[in-house]
């Protein structure tokens, strides 16, 4: 997580939720809070993807862990962490994100949680505010890309790492709230303009392409439909 002094309590709620044997790694973009000192590996401005890299070579990671990346204002109002890596195991998920909370801040109605699915196959995971990777995905995708920007249309990378090899999704049965605006601390031109470049790069003419659910998993089914394939 990249953590700025102002979102301390809410930073407070996930990391409580978290679990005490996770591998809690910070980075403080203005100030180090006290309390967390001993978890946070580094202080200054920046963008996420480079300070997650630095997070990411603190220190060696410990074979077969999952990788969670989150920012500093989102929590779980269903579920929990531990939750939604179980249902990607059994969903046979490399790379998901939970549902979103209709109450909070989100990018469009594709990513807020359906009340009928336990998760969805994907076509594309957003990069916030809470991703879960397997070890495997991890190790494709890491590090990431330090254009100098917050990385948007990384989607498109991800789904040509997906590709044939990877399924990838959402946790409907798990949901967080996020509570900060997107987009509101930096110009948005500039990012558009990174994510055409990115999505050009890899094939995809609009990122509505890849916001496309292939199969559900309902609540009244006890394995994913996709399972018996």
């Amino acid at each position: 997580m990249v953590y700025r002094a102002r979102n301390i309590e809410l930073a407070r709620i996930l990391l409580r939720q978290v679990g005490a044997y996770a591998d809690v790694r910070l980075w403080a973009l203005d100030e180090i809070v006290p309390e967390l000192a001993s978890r946070t590996f580094g202080c200054g401005p920046g963008v996420r993807f480079a300070h997650f890299n630095r997070l990411y070579g603190a220190k060696p990671v410990a074979e077969g862990s999952w990788m969670v990346l989150s920012d500093d204002d989102v929590f779980f109002t269903k579920g929990g962490l531990a939750r939604v890596i179980n249902l990607m195991g059994r969903a046979g998920f490399s790379l998901a994100q939970p549902g979103q909370s209709i109450l909070g801040w989100w990018t469009d109605l594709f990513s807020i949680a359906r009340p009928l699915a336990l998760a969805r196959e994907t076509n594309c995971v957003e990069q916030g505010p809470l991703i879960v990777a397997d070890p495997a995905f991890a190790g494709q995708i890491l590090p990431f890309p330090e254009d100098n920007d917050m990385g948007w249309g990384i989607e498109a990378e991800w789904y040509r790492t997906k590709d044939g090899r990877f399924r990838i999704g959402i946790i409907d049965e798990c949901r967080v709230v996020h509570c900060g605006r997107v987009a509101k601390s930096y110009p948005t031109g500039p990012e558009m303009e990174r994510m055409r470049e990115r999505l050009s790069r890899s094939g995809i003419d609009s990122i509505w392409q890849l916001r496309t659910v292939t199969r559900y998993w309902w609540k009244w089914q006890r394995t994913p439909s996709w399972s018996e394939n």
